[in-house]
């Protein structure tokens, strides 16, 4: 039913959203006036993901922007089984309104969640979305869980930016998804010589599948704003994630996580 649902969503959004419509604004204006009531939220967050992916793929600057909806959710449940899931969830710089969604929709209980960007058109869309999908959207009033894109078009001004908007509090985290090479470079280590209040958690590869070239790989950064009588520091979590076909392999990575949880949080 769940695949079903997903269908019959993006050919409503097909059908009735022209296309003509080349730009997120237009699209998410065009989609706010149809009937989505008897879909769950959940449903309705993968199934506009999806929509975007296939409307925006020949547009190079928002194809660029676009999270394929796999990581959101490698990112919720690697957020969960480490225990650092808070009631509030931040993104700081959205790049494209489909991660913070993404993410959130793979999450029970209940949250709230706020997203916000230098781009007013994406302000607007944030906003949009986050009403049409029926979720709580407010700015986050006390503990909270970072989670965000770094494009890396300029990685240490980006970094800069989005850990300045985060404002974390102590005990609080970042889970961030980054180009893989700028985890090797010396703009990197910069960053953390910077931000010497923040301690480095984990970086974790995502599957190599999930990318046509490897010069294009994502990892996934955690960062974690050390408490003031925090003495023992975590040792740093190094992994790369099986691809999620292999059930035996990725079911050992998940153990790992929980059992580093154990030892370091």
């Amino acid at each position: 039913m769940y695949t079903e649902n997903l269908v019959k969503i993006v050919q409503l959004l097909d059908e009735n959203i022209s296309t003509d419509f080349v730009d997120p604004n237009s699209v998410i204006d065009a989609a706010g006036k149809l009937d989505f009531s008897s879909f769950s939220q959940k449903e309705l967050v993968n199934a506009f993901n999806l929509f975007f992916a296939k409307r925006f793929n020949q547009n190079l600057v928002l194809s660029n922007r676009l999270t394929p909806a796999v990581i959101g959710d490698l990112m919720a449940l690697i957020t969960s089984k480490l225990g650092l899931l808070e009631d509030n969830i931040f993104d700081p710089a959205v790049v494209f309104p489909d991660l913070l969604f993404q993410f959130a929709s793979q999450l029970k209980g209940t949250f709230s969640l706020y997203g916000k960007s230098d781009d007013p058109n994406i302000n607007a869309d944030i906003k949009k979305l986050s009403d049409l999908y029926h979720f709580d959207f407010k700015s986050p009033n006390a503990k909270k869980i970072i989670i965000s894109r770094i494009l890396g078009i300029d990685f240490t001004a980006e970094s800069n930016r989005m850990l300045q908007e985060s404002n974390l509090k102590d005990g609080e985290s970042a889970i961030l998804l980054v180009n893989s090479a700028d985890l090797q470079s010396t703009d990197f280590a910069n960053l953390l010589k910077k931000h010497s209040e923040l301690q480095l958690i984990a970086i974790l590869k995502l599957p190599t599948s999930l990318f046509k070239h490897i010069e294009t790989s994502l990892s996934l950064l955690i960062l974690r704003r050390k408490a003031d009588n925090e003495k023992v520091v975590a040792q740093v979590l190094l992994a790369q994630i099986p691809e999620l076909s292999n059930k035996e392999n990725f079911s050992k990575f998940i153990s790992q996580l929980e059992n580093w949880k154990k030892e370091n949080l």
